[in-house]
């Protein structure tokens, strides 16, 4: 993620990482409903909202149902699955990159398709025409590159180990420079040659921006036109925007199909037993769900009205289009006939998201600004901060949700009372495992007390990141605090982070923080603020926009 095109909005933000949990479960609810009817939990990603406002919930009402839906990353969703968790009973993935890597064990029952949508290029429609993509059904994956990598357009797309739509481009791309056609998947042999890895690594480093979730990927870039021109994302996502803009007489995003290397996404819905009595009753209310969504009338026609396209049909074609809704000045195309690329084996899905964070990706050097004041203390922030710790600097568990520190990354921890606290920051240099374990022993070791002062240490990143200007580098500020900061050196801390060109995510936990304090910083800065109370959650989203 360049420093100039981070996201900078606290509802897109807070969308995602409400989504994530940690390894506690979440409490039970009764299995009986008043009317009836039972509790079902689903999983989902934020890909899946409309379609489970516009479908599920309706449904379950009408029979009487109680459906808890809980909307989260992919990543999490693999992580929860793998780890045995029965939290949820159906898990509602994307596309079958992560659902595969979630169920290696193959726990989950009855897994089928609910609609498909491919994976398109898209930008602002006088972008497209700049760019020469607009109106042709012809655009190759070989002249998307070029636009990307001479730099001229400013494109967008998730961190690929994060999201599922970036993982599909990542494997998209992974194809083409590997020189396979649309039905050879992607080999491990392949993983290391010279083609894939320098071809990826040019890409990557291409990118604009890297937000960790495809709904704050939509949401931010129709938010700042001026800073994304162009975003890798959903075809039945960029229908759902357009409608949007157009009634809001916006101009609208025309899509491009990359020819040659078109990724699908097919949105697997499953079932996950728990082996208990209840399980009979979930189990028919689930394949009642399947069943509706793919053959009931009235829920396909809302899901064409939502711009995705039926598993039954051939390919990608539709018969009798509403083409206000597939709409060709949107470059939107009716009959696809091109097929798209074959997902390889998970440990080769595994293998490939592990080398994008260690290294596909551009090299960050990372300065985390945490909240040691004696509040950190009393509302059980420190002890977020000490588990989140142990995930994002403990490699080993940090290989488990793909949050792995480059080789030649740097990471830097600040503690900040009234001022950066008596031996801090604390800085690694590289992916030295010992030494960033370190890192988990000194912030569990740490002891909470004292004032708040988040600009002594903003002051001291911006100080410290400022001589690590290197091209092929990104810098990266992640600041937490549950407090209103003294403002002595506010304006002194704005000014250097704005003249280093260095984004902040302003995390702000708790009912004392100052948010108006961390929105500044983070709209100064080109980055994003969230609201969070699961330090856990907010941490790892953070560490995920490298």
């Amino acid at each position: 993620m360049r420093a100039k095109g981070l996201a900078a909005a606290a509802a897109a933000v807070m969308v995602l990482v409400a989504g994530c949990t940690g390894d506690e479960p979440a409490p039970r609810r009764s299995e009986g409903t008043p009317g009836g009817g039972l509790t079902l939990r689903i999983v989902a990603g934020s890909e899946q909202k409309s379609v489970i406002d516009t479908i599920v919930t309706p449904w379950c009402e009408s029979r009487g149902h109680h459906c808890v839906v809980t909307l989260q990353g992919s990543v999490d969703q693999a992580r929860l699955l793998a780890a045995g968790s029965r939290e949820h009973d159906v898990y509602w993935f994307a596309s079958s990159v992560f659902s595969q890597l979630g169920d290696e064990a193959t726990v989950l029952q009855d897994v089928k398709p609910m609609f498909l949508t491919p994976v398109v290029f898209a930008g602002w429609r006088s972008e497209m025409q700049r760019l020469g993509f607009a109106g042709r059904s012809d655009v190759g994956i070989a002249e998307i590159l070029r636009a990307v990598e001479s730099d001229r357009t400013r494109v967008w797309i998730t961190n690929p180990t994060q999201s599922n739509s970036g993982a599909t481009v990542l494997f998209g791309f992974m194809n083409h420079f590997a020189g396979n056609g649309p039905g050879t998947p992607l080999s491990a042999a392949q993983l290391d040659s010279p083609a894939v890895e320098q071809g990826v690594s040019r890409f990557v480093a291409a990118m604009d921006q890297t937000p960790p979730s495809t709904g704050t990927l939509m949401t931010e870039c129709l938010a700042r036109p001026t800073d994304c021109r162009t975003l890798f994302t959903y075809e039945d996502l960029v229908i759902e925007k357009n409608q949007e803009l157009v009634r809001d007489g916006r101009e609208p995003l025309v899509v491009a199909y990359p020819r040659g290397s078109l990724a699908i996404s097919d949105a697997p819905l499953g079932f996950l037993p728990r082996g208990d009595d209840g399980d009979a009753g979930r189990r028919a209310a689930f394949r009642e769900l399947q069943e509706h969504l793919l053959t009931d009338a009235g829920a396909q026609a809302q899901l064409r009205k939502l711009g995705r396209r039926p598993v039954g049909g051939v390919g990608l074609t539709l018969d009798n289009p509403d083409l206000s809704v597939f709409n060709p000045e949107w470059g939107i195309q009716a009959t696809i006939n091109e097929q798209g690329i074959q997902y390889p084996a998970a440990p080769v899905i595994r293998a490939a998201l592990d080398r994008y964070q260690t290294r596909y990706r551009p090299p960050v050097d990372t300065f985390y600004c945490l909240d040691g004041s004696g509040s950190m203390a009393s509302n059980e922030g420190w002890n977020g901060v000490r588990a989140a710790g142990r995930q994002i600097f403990d490699q080993g568990q940090a290989a488990l949700t793909f949050l792995q520190t480059h080789p030649q990354d740097t990471t830097t921890v600040g503690i900040f009372t009234q001022d950066l606290v008596a031996g801090t920051p604390w800085r690694v240099d590289g992916d030295n495992r010992n030494a960033l374990h370190g890192l988990v022993g000194r912030i569990d070791a740490y002891q909470p007390d004292g004032g708040t002062d988040m600009y002594a240490c903003l002051r001291r990143a911006a100080s410290d990141l400022s001589r690590l200007q290197a091209a092929d580098r990104r810098r990266l500020v992640v600041l937490m605090t549950d407090g209103r900061s003294t403002g002595q050196n506010r304006d002194a801390a704005v000014a250097a982070l704005t003249a280093v060109d260095v984004p902040v995510i302003a995390i702000a936990f708790g009912r004392d923080v100052d948010a108006a304090q961390l929105r500044e910083v983070a709209t100064a800065t080109g980055g994003a603020y969230v609201q969070q109370d699961d330090l856990v959650a907010a941490l790892r989203q953070a560490a995920g926009y490298k």
